[in-house]
């Protein structure tokens, strides 16, 4: 079986994987510490527990979308195929 050449990726997706992954790695730090504080005030149940939730749902699905970015960019410069 033949393979051809890799093909060039979009600089543009790497990048935009890299600032997911980065922003991702910050918002999950912030809402664990936003979880830590609200748990030693109020416990579970408080809203401040909801905006942590938040922060961490968010931070996750950044992280999704940056290692989806990654997996794609690099499958297409390294011609990985399925």
């Amino acid at each position: 079986m033949m393979r051809t050449a890799p093909q060039r990726g979009s600089p543009a997706r790497y990048v935009m994987a890299m600032v997911c992954l980065i922003a991702a790695m910050v918002t999950l730090a912030g809402g664990f510490i936003q979880m830590v504080g609200a748990l030693e005030r109020g416990g579970y149940g408080t809203s401040s527990v909801t905006y942590a939730l938040g922060w961490l749902g968010f931070g996750g699905g950044l992280l999704g979308l940056g290692v989806a970015l990654m997996i794609w960019e690099l499958s297409v410069r390294h011609n990985v195929r399925h």
